[in-house]
């Protein structure tokens, strides 16, 4: 085998191998675009990457590449202030607890002299108020608010310990909706941020004399007959 020969069928693979390198970073492409597109058709939105806890960060912690990372979120479902990039936060002290998998945002970063007041045992958390939500733009701090999964098997009980710290307020960035902050149990907020991501997450406002809600069901109310009695 000439010399010759050799150059020309090296040169051959070489080529190959760059057409195969190109080929395979167009499918990546490719499909890194349909997981996209699917996700967009799932949701009926635009998903945006948020910085997400990994685990509970307690008030005083420094966040740092172990205990954040990066996860992509239904923008309009996007908390307000919410955090996009991790090097804005690296080395910041958080203010106010961050529970598994909620996103970070502003208000986990704010000075004790602009936080809201969070009872004890309760985190703050930010939702988008959309038509879903169910919940009248006129709330305003201090409104007490039981949170509810409604899906097609009927509606089941989250939280029945809430309280509004913020009134829904306009904001700009990722999503121009009205949000809402509100303290929630700690134990709830997985439920509440699970049914925030599905849009299932139902506020309602309670008045003072409805029954209490036992073990997730909601008491239905009695039916008044027409002799003026009530139906069983």
């Amino acid at each position: 085998m000439s010399r010759r020969f050799r150059l020309v069928i090296s040169g051959a693979f070489a080529l190959l191998a760059i057409v195969l390198c190109a080929a395979y970073a167009q499918h990546v492409r490719e499909e890194a675009e349909s997981v996209r597109a699917d996700a967009l058709a799932r949701y009926g939105g635009e998903v945006v990457s948020l910085v997400v806890a990994d685990g509970a960060i307690e008030e005083g912690d420094v966040i740092d590449s172990s205990n954040v990372s990066v996860r992509e979120w239904l923008a309009d479902l996007a908390p307000a202030g919410a955090i996009t990039s991790v090097d804005d936060v690296i080395g910041s002290q958080v203010t106010i607890p961050v529970v598994a998998g909620a996103p970070l945002t502003s208000l986990n970063f704010r000075a004790k002299s602009e936080m809201a007041s969070v009872p004890s045992g309760h985190v703050a958390l930010s939702l988008p108020v959309t038509d879903k939500l169910g919940l009248a733009s006129s709330v305003t701090a201090g409104t007490p608010l039981c949170a509810y999964r409604v899906d097609e098997g009927g509606a089941e009980v989250i939280s029945t310990d809430i309280e509004v710290l913020v009134a829904p307020v306009e904001r700009t960035g990722i999503s121009s909706a009205s949000t809402i902050t509100i303290a929630v149990p700690s134990s709830d907020v997985p439920g509440m941020l699970s049914a925030s991501a599905e849009g299932s997450l139902r506020l309602v406002v309670p008045a003072d004399d409805v029954e209490a809600v036992v073990e997730g069901v909601v008491a239905a109310p009695s039916v008044v007959s027409a002799e003026g009695g009530e139906a069983a």
